[in-house]
């Protein structure tokens, strides 16, 4: 499947706001509305994208490039000033050997919207809400038997209906489409929507109506569009807050069979009962181990292809979420609808596209934007059945998250922020948090999902990257381990006067006590006090380094040799001694 935004219009009634831009590089919550259609197309696992461009072909190239998981083919209209999106849809005729979504490069639409069409069988289909008031001034649409018939401005009888340029069509359906525009250009008739094409021929394209009723969609036209698209579109969209929430998301996502992936803890608790509450059919799968592997993984892959559903819930740690990512990569159900409920606060993992693995001992991951869940719920109150130490090792994995993350090469804006934020909740509750104040919790619980958006942009580094080894092989806690490797990783960067590639990171972190980073972590890491319950006397800093990720590793501005390895595991050792 392939997608088709039409980007080749000026923009003109929008004023100043778009006097040296179009409008599909207005920003909201700092992200332009066409690197946010296109980050949603990747998350949903389309990654060839037809762009058609005009006055601004230079500065949308420009910006479609910044999605590494994007294949933009462009397609210029040269007479972009005196033509309709009917002409630019014409000339984009040899790239359409696919079924397309095809939108408009203004349209602004919740995730859940692209799920819905693509969740639909074989076929085309349109978006229409038979409950919204009909608009003056923009498309409505006209449905009879659930087929559309007409999409016009001026149509206001009763099987009229509002309607959004947004479409699932198959490569028949778009080819007979994109034909029939040809009269009208040969016609001259170019200042016209593409849909008065799509009109001549509706009754032999059979395009059915899919219900965008309770999700946001607009197009940007004026002013005052766009700040409808402001106030309505949230920075966190994914993010909601309360057990709750569940059940919206289960209604907006119209969920009828759940498959339920939930650690062993939550056997019994309050959160099962209210699962099992809900009017819709749950098959759990309980298997679920710490680091989970290739069988485990195997077993709860079984167990959702005994069945169709159309949700997976994760409920649980890191491990749990993970798990849930990975049934989706490996069944290929890319596109179901995935809501995580994280119990820990630490991995970040409802908040990344990442999952998490070990094959033959040795640790992997998957990373693919299909895999970023698409709702996290934070729910404090799930955060109380967790003990000090599981509370410890979670917690310093939060914390090595966001430094790991402001010491790669592809820190941006983005994962700044996030990253400072999570790091200082981190530093201002972390006691009061260890200590059993529950008034903390939902602060550590959103310090753990800013976290894991900090590398969902960068990735993480070197204490992951030479932590794998030490938890795979002598069953040290993650967090603990990659807090380990963290530490004495900057302890020999500073030593070695690297202090200027982490400038930025000494200046968030300048308040706390220490002189060094190496100083202001390894304070932390022994105030938080985790067990030391695994032994690491058979260890030697050759075998450690010997299973170090070199992917990880290399993702750092300061640049780990194999000796350089072996050094930082020696003080490891020693450490522990």
């Amino acid at each position: 499947m392939k997608a088709l935004i039409f980007n080749s219009g000026t923009g003109s009634r929008m004023g100043i706001l778009t006097q040296n831009r179009p409008k599909c590089l207005l920003e909201i919550n700092g992200e332009t509305v066409l690197h946010r259609q296109l980050r949603l197309l990747s998350e949903c696992g389309i990654h060839d994208v037809i762009i058609t461009t005009g006055k601004y072909d230079s500065d949308i190239r420009n910006e479609a490039e910044k999605i590494p998981d994007i294949h933009s083919e462009f397609v210029f209209n040269p007479e972009f000033s005196s033509t309709n999106y009917i002409f630019s849809f014409y000339l984009c005729k040899e790239y359409l050997n696919d079924d397309i979504i095809m939108m408009h490069g203004d349209l602004v639409f919740e995730k859940s919207i692209l799920k819905k069409l693509m969740k639909e069988p074989t076929g085309s289909y349109c978006l229409v809400d038979r409950s919204a008031e009909k608009p003056d001034k923009d498309f409505k649409g006209r449905v009879e038997n659930g087929i559309l018939r007409e999409v016009s401005v001026n149509i206001f009888d009763e099987n009229c209906y509002a309607f959004q340029p947004l479409y699932h069509l198959s490569e028949k359906c778009i080819l007979q489409w994109v034909s029939e525009t040809e009269k009208y250009i040969q016609t001259g008739r170019t200042n016209v929507y593409a849909e008065n094409a799509l009109n001549d021929i509706a009754d032999r394209l059979n395009i059915r109506t899919v219900s965008y009723a309770g999700c946001f969609i607009n197009e940007i036209d004026n002013a005052e569009d766009y700040k409808k698209v402001m106030e309505n579109i949230k920075t966190d969209e994914n993010l909601y807050y309360g057990i709750s929430s569940l059940e919206i998301l289960l209604g907006k996502y119209e969920a009828s069979r759940v498959f339920l992936v939930m650690g062993n803890h939550l056997k019994g608790s309050e959160f099962e009962k209210y699962i099992d509450s809900l009017d819709i059919t749950v098959s759990k799968f309980t298997g679920v181990i710490e680091n989970p592997t290739d069988e485990s993984v195997a077993e709860a892959v079984k167990v959702f292809k005994s069945d169709e559903f159309d949700v997976i819930i994760s409920a649980g740690g890191g491990s749990v979420i993970d798990t849930a990512k990975a049934v989706k990569h490996f069944t290929g159900n890319r596109n179901i609808i995935h809501i995580a409920v994280p119990t820990t606060a630490g991995s970040g993992s409802e908040a990344t596209q990442y999952s998490v693995l070990c094959r033959n001992n040795t640790k992997y991951s998957l990373s693919e934007p299909e895999l970023l869940p698409d709702a996290a719920i934070l729910d404090f109150s799930l955060l109380e059945g967790m003990n000090r130490q599981q509370k410890a090792v979670s917690l310093l994995d939060a914390l090595c998250h966001s430094i790991e993350s402001m010491m790669t090469p592809g820190v941006t804006s983005e994962s700044r922020k996030y990253a400072e934020m999570a790091i200082k909740i981190i530093y201002s509750n972390y006691e009061a948090y260890l200590n059993d104040d529950l008034t903390v919790n939902q602060d550590i619980l959103l310090a753990s999902y800013y976290s894991g958006k900090a590398i969902s942009f960068t990735r993480t580094s070197v204490g992951h990257a030479m932590s794998y080894s030490l938890t795979t092989g002598y069953g040290i806690r993650h967090g603990q381990a990659v807090a380990l490797s963290l530490i004495f990783a900057l302890k020999y960067a500073e030593k070695n006067g690297r202090r200027d590639e982490f400038s930025e990171l000494y200046g968030i972190m300048e308040e706390y006590e220490g002189e060094t980073l190496y100083e202001k972590l390894l304070n932390v890491y022994e105030r938080i006090n985790p067990e030391h319950s695994y032994d690491l006397s058979s260890a030697s800093e050759e075998s450690l380094g010997e299973k170090v990720n070199e992917s990880k590793l290399g993702n750092c501005v300061y640049k780990f040799d194999s000796d350089t390895v072996r050094c930082i595991y020696s003080d490891i050792l020693k450490y522990n001694l």
